[in-house]
């Protein structure tokens, strides 16, 4: 079957349905997403001491092992609501189980929006009794019904086995013809409150693979540290993070730890990144890439969450000494002797420092190259591993939404 940008595929066994109950003034608000039968399952939540009820929910229901549906709203996170947001939180999960007569334990619950604003029950409610009765394999409706700021859908899935991930970008270019192979397929929301430990996001990955005696648990944590840990656009970690992978096994095709780990990584990856071009006000993908000394992923991350770094890439500035200035102040020692700083975009390379000292390069060309919607900052400090983070620019935008975010 051929996929255009306005069909997407599920894997076998699941089902999915969004629609809009009130909770945000337009757009969807209120998703599903069910498994015809039980679904190994594993997450990985915020790290952040300040949480909202759903976390801790999902997080024991996880801890089950097995899950057959997760229920989504956006508009409200449901966070610092004491017992009473505790209590909603449960009952989304009592009135999903209710409509499709399953366990209440078996049902992760993810809640985004405004924090310490006590949910709509009502309206709630009658979002689950209508998703309920909508459930199907269009995805958009779904994909929707997750996202906030966002401007775009995050999506992405793969053959696992294959090594081509498609994408809303890559989509847009082609259609794709699936077979009758296993699929996977994560979507994804987050365009602000975006930093490490795990990316501020709600992830959600489903697959029809079998993944009988893998540790997918194990698993998903390695690829969050490759994938979602790598992504900031300011540093903030939110109270509502959750990335959750079911595989139901409805296809017969029993995984590997490699071809399922494989999979898994290009999908979160693929996410990661899109998350990151979409960042509140961004207009470019900023990829970071640091070679060499103790920690280069503590270097990228600094160089990726500085202010001044990533407002000179709004104004596609080839400013260097701000890209070094950041990584000198991460905390890992170098020395300057070791440095070479390139920046690719735009198909050009330039080497803006080597050599202890500033390259030779033609500024207005470089101002040029970054208006390319994909940069990467190559930073070379010596001998050692390589790590990459994701970020994206500063721009007017992201002052404008945060500031009238609440009012």
């Amino acid at each position: 079957m051929e996929f255009g940008p306005k069909m997407i595929p599920l894997p076998k066994g699941f089902t999915v349905a969004g629609v809009r109950c009130g909770l945000k003034n337009k757009r969807n608000d209120l998703g599903l997403i069910v498994s015809e039968s039980p679904a190994t399952a594993a997450g990985v939540f915020t790290t952040n001491n300040v949480r909202a009820a759903c976390v801790d929910y999902s997080r024991e229901a996880v801890a089950a092992g097995t899950l057959r549906a997760i229920v989504v709203n956006s508009g409200n996170a449901n966070c610092c609501n004491g017992e009473q947001g505790v209590r909603d939180t449960a009952r989304m999960a009592e009135l999903t189980g209710q409509e499709l007569n399953i366990d209440a334990k078996s049902i992760a619950v993810g809640s985004t929006g405004v924090i310490g604003h006590l949910l709509d029950m009502s309206k709630v409610e009658k979002g689950i009794k209508e998703a309920s009765t909508k459930l199907g394999v269009d995805a958009r409706a779904f994909m929707d019904a997750i996202l906030t700021t966002d401007l775009i859908e995050k999506w992405a899935w793969t053959t696992p086995g294959n090594s081509e991930v498609v994408s809303p970008q890559s989509l847009a270019q082609r259609p794709f013809t699936a077979g009758e192979d296993a699929l996977m397929i994560g979507f994804a929301k987050g365009s602000g409150m975006i930093a490490p430990n795990m990316a501020t996001m709600l992830g959600y990955v489903i697959t029809d693979l079998d993944v009988t005696g893998l540790d997918i648990s194990r698993i998903l944590k390695r690829v969050a540290d490759q994938s979602f840990n790598c992504v900031t656009v300011d540093g903030d970690t939110s109270t509502n993070d959750m990335l959750i992978v079911m595989a139901n096994g409805a296809s017969g095709k029993v995984a590997t730890e490699e071809v399922f780990e494989a999979a898994l990584k290009a999908v979160c990856v693929s996410l990661a990144k899109q998350i990151a071009r979409d960042g509140e006000g961004a207009t470019k993908l900023v990829e970071i890439r640091v070679t060499g000394t103790s920690d280069p992923k503590k270097i990228a991350r600094t160089i990726g969450e500085s202010p001044l770094v990533k407002t000179a890439m709004f104004g596609c500035d080839p400013n260097w000494g701000r890209i070094l200035m950041a990584a000198g102040r991460a905390g890992v020692p170098f020395k300057t002797t070791d440095v070479r700083l390139v920046l690719s975009a735009g198909d050009e390379e330039h080497v803006l420092f080597e050599d202890n000292a500033p390259a030779s390069f033609d500024a207005k060309r470089v101002s040029s190259s970054l208006k390319s919607d994909h940069v990467l900052i190559d930073l070379n400090l010596g001998e050692g591993e390589t790590a990459t983070v994701y970020t994206c620019d500063f721009g007017y935008g992201y002052v404008r939404i945060n500031a009238e975010y609440h009012t």
